[in-house]
C-alpha cells in the first residue's frame, strides 16, 4: 500500500532533517510501551566525571577544560559546578586490571566476597593476581537539577582520593537530619594532590538550600527503585588519563 500521507519531518536547507522538539499532539503522554521487559539491570546509569589535565574529553569537545565537570555517557560538558540531590548512597566493588598491563574493566559487585570471586575468576584464566586490584567505591545516586528545572539521574563514583570528600559529604547529611534527598547540594572542583605530589581536580560538595517539591517527589521515586532493584553504573567508561591515583590507570586515572 502506498503511503500518500505526509510525515512530521521537514529537510533542512543543507539537507539534514529536522524532527518536532515538542511533544506531538498525536503522542500519548505518560505511557512507556515498548519498554515492558526493559530491567533495571539493562539501564545504565551515567556518572558525574571531572575534566582533567589528559582527559579524551578534551579531544572531541571543545567547551571541556581542566576542572569541568561532564556527563560520562553523553559527553556533555555541565561547567564549573552542578547542583545535586543525593538519593542513595552505595559502597561498591570494583575490580580492575592495570592499564599499564592492558586494563580492563572486571564488573562492579554489592560485596568484598563477591568481588575477591570475580578477581579468583580472572586469575584462573591466567590473569596475573598482582595487576588486579579491588577497589572499595562509595557511590553517590541522585538527581542533577539542570538550569531551567529539568532533572536528570546520575551518580557520582568517589573512590580513592575523592573517598574523603564522601565521607565528609555523608557527614554533612547526617548531621542536617531528615530524608537524603530532602537537601540540594553544590556540587564544584578544586585542585587536589594524591601521595605522590602529582596535581588533579577534586569534588568540593557544599549545602544549597531544602529540594524544591517536584524535584523532592522525583527523588523519592527513584529512591524506591534503587532500594529494591540493581541499577549499573557506566564504571566501564572510567579510562581516562587525568593525572591521580586510579589504580585501573597506573596512576594516570581517576574514578
Amino acid at each position: 500500500m502506498a503511503i500518500t500521507k505526509k510525515t512530521e519531518v521537514t529537510v533542512k536547507e543543507e539537507g539534514a532533517l529536522a524532527f518536532a522538539q515538542e511533544l506531538p499532539s498525536y503522542m500519548s503522554q505518560g505511557t512507556a510501551r515498548g519498554s515492558e521487559e526493559v530491567k533495571a539491570s539493562d539501564i545504565v546509569l551515567p556518572r558525574l566525571e571531572i575534566v582533567q589535565a589528559l582527559s579524551p574529553i578534551k579531544e572531541t569537545n571543545d567547551d571541556a577544560r581542566e576542572g569541568h565537570l561532564f556527563n560520562s555517557v553523553t559527553q556533555e560538558v555541565l561547567g564549573e559546578l552542578i547542583y545535586f540531590v543525593p538519593v542513595y548512597y552505595r559502597m561498591e566493588y570494583l575490580v580492575w586490571k592495570d592499564q599499564d598491563q592492558g586494563g580492563g574493566f572486571f564488573g562492579s559487585f554489592n560485596s568484598q566476597k563477591e568481588a575477591d570471586e570475580r578477581k579468583a575468576q580472572a586469575v584462573s584464566e591466567g590473569e596475573n593476581p598482582e595487576h588486579i586490584e579491588i577497589v572499595d567505591t562509595p557511590v553517590q545516586y541522585g538527581l542533577r537539577i539542570a538550569e531551567g528545572g529539568d532533572i536528570e539521574q546520575i551518580v557520582i563514583s568517589m573512590a580513592k582520593t575523592k573517598s574523603k570528600v564522601s565521607r565528609k559529604w555523608n557527614a554533612m547529611i547526617q548531621i542536617a537530619g531528615g530524608d537524603r534527598f530532602s537537601r540540594v547540594y553544590k556540587i564544584a572542583t578544586f585542585r587536589d594532590e594524591n601521595k605522590k605530589g602529582q596535581k588533579f581536580f577534586n569534588y568540593v560538595v557544599q549545602p544549597a538550600g531544602y529540594t524544591p517539591e517536584r524535584v523532592y517527589h522525583e527523588a523519592e521515586k527513584m529512591y524506591n527503585v534503587l532500594k529494591t532493584q540493581d541499577f549499573r553504573v557506566a564504571h566501564e567508561t572510567v579510562f581516562e588519563a587525568d593525572g591521580s591515583d586510579h589504580p585501573a590507570t597506573a596512576e594516570r586515572g581517576e574514578l
